[in-house]
């Protein structure tokens, strides 16, 4: 029998699962809802709305516009689209697969479901990797707004410590209710930054960044020359842009009703795919090939300033949320099981807030200290988000449905779609970590790394 087979029957649909008491249920909860602690199970499923939509809406919408210029128009559609798609299924998976074995935390617990120790510490180690990494872009963002609005008035390491300080005593919160509200603050403000941004391209006479008496402004519907490194960067840009599935379940596990996990995950997966389609496709159009590294440059400076003024808190709120994602963890798995987990004694404070400082430590030092940390980002969404949101999520729907295999031919057609995506997981990992490499050897070939805590603009 393989790891990944399914060791006793289960339904197999999720709905066909039988509903135990409310009692029973939340005592099967790793947050219980009826403990004499404090309840953290507060988080309604219009809040894990904005909560998940704003762990995944940041980075991707200031990137993706750059990267139609290497793909074209329609394969950089199909890419947003396809990945989207895949990557919202992913979440249902996970959702499922917590409804029918209960008390998961974190994808680390489904793991260990799965695999044993040893898969529940590989994916841990990803995880944590992967969300302290992306807390250090957010201080790397919030650092580039604060450079905008204040054309460059201090060195940008003090920018990206005033990010580390903020977002610290914001992530130090421990509930993900109590946070919920800078989630819905960062979500509308950054999403009227994009839209404000998006709209002042489209009536812009001219690309700003394209030079002077230049009329033709690299708009293809399929590009062409695209090589493999920069085809495979194309493609792992859009996809980390929305494969932040594995924050959904932490999420869910404070919600007042986790069985509600469907409401969220459909509402910020839809709304996150059309916006990207749309803006990317209006970006590239009116701007070609002449998009700035961080899209918000590409309207000019005035449009710059307005969007990241107003979008700042937006940059600021996603790293929040990824350093609290990535604290909790630690937080969970060294309390949970003890009086201390849900009581606010000396030990849950030293605990909580120690992970939380801790891991902004780490994202900020990480952030200034590699010169090529756009460039980390990448490889780091290609050996840490492709596992976990490609490969684990297949492996857990194996897990419970490997009965498939010798099933109707429906149903083999189902298992073999899971076991070719565990297939494209792994090309994704190792052909995406090739061509970060490929990337950090050429711009040393080039000499356009910066040195570390450098002062300059990132």
């Amino acid at each position: 029998m393989s790891t990944f087979e399914k060791k006793s029957d289960y339904n197999t649909d999720v709905e066909q699962v039988p509903v135990d008491s409310t009692e029973q249920d939340d005592q099967q909860e790793v947050f219980k809802s009826n403990v004499a602690g404090e309840n953290y199970r507060t988080v309604s499923w219009y809040s894990s709305f904005a909560l998940m939509f704003k762990v995944l809406f940041s980075v991707g919408i200031l990137s993706i516009p750059g990267v139609f210029a290497y793909t074209g128009a329609l394969p950089g559609a199909l890419l947003v689209i396809g990945w989207g798609a895949f990557n919202t299924y992913g979440g249902f998976i996970l959702g499922a697969f917590r409804l029918r074995h209960p008390g998961m935390h974190g994808l680390q617990d489904m793991a260990n479901v799965v695999g044993g120790t040893w898969y529940r510490e590989l994916v841990g180690i990803l995880y944590v990797i992967g969300y302290t990494l992306v807390t250090g872009s957010g201080y790397i963002g919030t650092a580039t707004a604060f450079n905008a609005l204040s054309e460059h008035g201090a060195c940008t390491v003090w920018f990206a410590f005033v990010a580390f300080i903020i977002s610290t005593a914001v992530a130090a919160f421990p509930k993900f209710g109590q946070i919920s509200v800078v989630a819905w603050i960062g979500v509308s403000l950054l999403y009227i930054a994009v839209m404000i941004f998006t709209i002042a391209v489209g009536v812009q006479s001219r690309p700003f960044l394209a030079p002077e008496g230049v009329t033709d402004y690299g708009y293809k519907v399929v590009a062409t020359g695209t090589t493999f490194i920069t085809g495979m960067t194309a493609s792992l840009i859009i996809f980390v842009s929305s494969s932040g599935t594995s924050a959904f379940i932490p999420i869910i596990a404070e919600m007042k009703n986790p069985k509600e996990y469907k409401k969220p995950i459909v509402c910020a997966m839809l709304l996150l795919n059309v916006t990207y389609l749309v803006v990317s496709l209006v970006v590239y159009r009116y701007c070609g090939i002449y998009i700035a590294g961080v899209a918000l440059g590409s309207a000019g400076t005035l449009i710059k300033k307005i969007t990241y003024g107003i979008g700042l808190p937006g940059l600021l709120v996603s790293a929040i949320l990824c350093q609290h994602l990535a604290a909790k963890y630690f937080f969970v798995r060294l309390l949970r099981g003890t009086e201390h987990l849900q009581s606010k004694t000396k030990t849950h404070w030293i605990t909580w807030l120690g992970s939380v400082t801790l891991i902004g430590i780490i994202s900020f030092i990480v952030a200034e200290a590699i010169p090529f940390f756009g460039t980390l980002i990448g490889l780091v969404g290609a050996l840490a988000y492709a596992p976990l949101a490609i490969i684990v999520p297949m492996t857990l729907w194996l897990y419970d449905f490997g009965h498939y295999r010798k099933g109707s031919l429906a149903q083999k057609g189902l298992w073999s779609f899971h076991v070719l995506f565990i297939g494209i997981g792994a090309f994704m990992t190792v052909g995406g970590a090739y061509a970060m490499v490929q990337s950090i050897i050429d711009s040393y070939a080039a000499g356009t790394v910066d040195r570390p805590f450098s002062c300059a603009d990132k």
